[in-house]
Formats: C-alpha cells, sequence, structure tokens
C-alpha cells in the first residue's frame, strides 16, 4: 500500500470515527435534553398539586354551594376545578384548609370577605406561576423535537451507510453478512431518537385567574349577597 492509499484509509477511519462520535454526542445532550424537559414537568405538577389545594381552601372560604357557583360564574370558568374533590374531603381536613390565614376584620361580615380575598389573590398566584411554566415546558418541547427532527435526519442509517459505501467502493459498512433491507430498516428505527409528546394526564393545566383587582367589585357583592343569607 503505497501513501496516498495510506493516506486515504486514514482518511476514511477519521470521517466514520468522526460521524460515531458525532452521533454519540448528539444523542447524548438530547437524552440531556429530555431528562430536563422531565424535571420541569415534575416542578410543574408539584406546582399544580399546590394549586390544586388552594382552590379547595378558596371553596372552603367562600363556605356555601351559592357563593362557589357565582364565583365560577365571575371567574368565566364552566365548572368549579376540583370541586368533586373538594366534596369528598371530611370536614375535619376541609377545615385545615385555612389554617394558615389570619382572620382580619371587625365584624363576621368583613372577615369572611377579606378571607375570600386573600385565598384567592394566593389562588391567583399561584395560577399566574403555573400558566407561566406551562407556555415554558411547551416552547422547550417545540424546540426539542426540532432538534429531534434534525438528528433523525443527520443520522439517518441508510443515508449514511450509502455514503460510506459508496466511500468504501460498496464494501459493506458492517462486516460480516450482507444486511437484508427489513434489518438495515430495523437499525435504521432503532439509531432514530422518539420525538416527546406531552398530553392532558403529562401535564394537567390550571386555569387562568384574572386578578382580584379586576374582579373585586362583583366578588364583593356575592360575598355580601351569600353573607346576608
Amino acid at each position: 500500500m503505497d501513501q496516498v492509499d495510506k493516506a486515504l484509509e486514514a482518511l476514511k477511519f477519521h470521517i466514520k470515527k468522526e460521524i460515531v462520535d458525532n452521533y454519540f454526542a448528539d444523542r447524548v445532550y438530547l437524552e440531556e435534553e429530555v431528562a430536563l424537559l422531565q424535571e420541569e414537568i415534575g416542578a410543574y405538577r408539584g406546582d399544580a398539586d399546590l394549586a390544586s389545594r388552594r382552590f379547595l381552601a378558596f371553596y372552603e372560604a367562600l363556605g356555601a354551594d351559592a357563593a362557589i357557583t357565582a364565583v365560577t360564574e365571575i371567574l368565566g370558568l364552566k365548572k368549579p376545578p376540583f370541586f368533586q374533590q373538594y366534596q369528598e374531603l371530611a370536614d375535619t381536613v376541609r377545615r385545615e384548609l385555612l389554617r394558615p390565614y389570619r382572620r382580619r376584620g371587625w365584624t363576621e361580615a368583613r372577615r369572611y370577605r377579606y378571607l375570600v380575598f386573600d385565598v384567592y389573590e394566593d389562588l391567583q398566584r399561584d395560577a399566574e406561576k403555573l400558566k407561566e411554566q406551562y407556555d415554558k415546558i411547551f416552547v422547550h418541547l417545540r424546540l426539542l423535537n426540532e432538534d429531534i427532527d434534525k438528528f433523525n435526519l443527520s443520522y439517518d442509517f441508510g443515508l449514511i451507510a450509502a455514503q460510506i459505501e459508496a466511500m468504501e467502493g460498496r464494501q459493506e459498512v458492517i462486516s460480516g453478512t450482507p444486511m437484508m433491507s427489513g434489518e438495515r430498516e430495523e437499525l435504521s428505527t432503532r439509531m432514530r431518537f422518539k420525538r416527546q409528546k406531552l398530553g392532558h394526564e403529562d401535564l394537567p393545566e390550571i386555569p387562568a385567574l384574572p386578578r382580584l383587582k379586576e374582579i373585586k367589585g362583583r366578588l364583593k357583592e356575592v360575598l355580601d349577597r351569600v353573607y346576608q343569607h
């Protein structure tokens, strides 16, 4: 083998090594991004659980089904979220929901109103934070899937094999028995990275809520009317 042949063999070796090295480096990057996405989802689900508990506290603060129905309409919701879960709670558990809140106001009517306002403000902040997290997760998901599509296009085994075989003079990419088309397809499938998907069961959505100042007047009217009855 002369010097030119040796140089060509060395070049072929380095080209194939670079393909392999790049493949695994890019795959590790995608695996790390998937792990990061799962961490974000886990954090979101934890915060969503806290927000759902805050909804239960809000219903307990409202106290009456009539108030819950009226406030649900004010908030523009078709039905009160997590209300069935609230109905299934024992009375002793319901009372514990409001333990963190300090009662303020000179009269029972004011204490009732301020308690609802305080719980709602916490609930609205929770929902607002979750909406931001929800949107960021889906942006991350979209960008990740774009990278996955690029990866699968760049490392299509059939294309890589054809390129190497042309470079090798139609020799088999993998030594030994020539691969059948079905085997090539199976290997190509195994080399592909699976696109990520998220459904409602993976990422429960908490409804967005208006800020207290936007509904305070109407909310006060409902609370005053309910309290009087």
